[in-house]
């Protein structure tokens, strides 16, 4: 997670990223029966890095990919088609176009200070090496969990796994967390409100047309992690379990912003 205090771009370190969009879009769709999060996928290297370039290869022939294009343009025009017309078909040829894409960089941006390698093959092991030793450049990888190569991981300076529930967290918890400010400020303070699990779920589902039973796993997961806590107060002869927000640490990990 990153920093409450975002960098003015002049100190952040300059990247280039590099997506096989088929290795995030089948995997995902394979683990979790969802599509990529692309413009919180840029947001939030946005906050350490001044991202110079970032690029998505694929073989976008394939009729779900294609339909991906648009979302893609919403946050980059470089998209490489990695389609082999050849009538022999080669395997991993995404992986071939963005290895040349890589090193193509490496030798004529003299000017980049990270390499961000969205992938889970073993085949860009050799590369993040040649980027670290010979180029002296920082290489991180993302990739999603369960599905990226040990030599991979090794080879980078850092690894970063992405997961759907990661994913849901960040598409759903800005709107748990708007929901319970709308309450706390109806009822003139948070100390006045009493925010219920349950409570917060029917509104948060109907309001937005989320399914509940996903916005129900996304309030566990936040429990989880200290973005909520949970504690008993009185009403009348009974005891109700109500809600409490750690607005610093949702501030801190981007869930939240004013």
């Amino acid at each position: 997670m990153f920093g409450l205090f975002k960098k003015q771009k002049s100190e952040l370190k300059r990247a280039v990223i590099f997506v096989d969009y088929e290795h995030w879009y089948i995997s995902f769709d394979k683990f979790y029966n969802k599509k990529p999060d692309i413009k919180a996928f840029r947001e939030e290297l946005s906050k350490s890095y001044d991202i110079i370039d970032i690029s998505f290869f694929a073989d976008f022939s394939n009729p779900s990919l294609r339909t991906e294009i648009s979302r893609i343009r919403e946050v980059t025009g470089s998209i490489i088609e990695t389609q082999n017309s050849s009538s022999h078909f080669k395997k991993d040829f995404t992986d071939f176009i963005m290895l040349d894409h890589i090193y193509q960089a490496a030798l004529m941006r003299s000017d980049i200070d990270t390499f961000i390698i969205f992938s889970g093959d073993g085949h860009f092991s050799s590369v993040v090496s040649f980027l670290k030793t010979k180029c002296r450049k920082e290489v991180g990888v993302y990739g999603v969990k369960d599905a990226i190569s040990g030599s991979l991981r090794g080879a980078a300076d850092w690894t970063v796994e992405v997961t759907g529930e990661d994913q849901s967290l960040r598409q759903y918890g800005y709107l748990i967390l708007k929901n319970i400010k709308s309450v706390q400020e109806k009822h003139g303070g948070k100390s006045r409100a009493r925010i219920t699990f349950w409570a917060t779920v029917e509104a948060v589902s109907k309001t937005y047309e989320v399914d509940r039973d996903e916005i129900a796993e996304v309030l566990r997961s936040m429990l989880e992690k200290g973005y909520l806590n949970q504690y008993y107060v009185r009403s009348g002869s009974k005891k109700i379990k109500v809600i409490s927000i750690n607005w610093a640490l949702c501030q801190k990990d981007g869930l939240w912003h004013d």
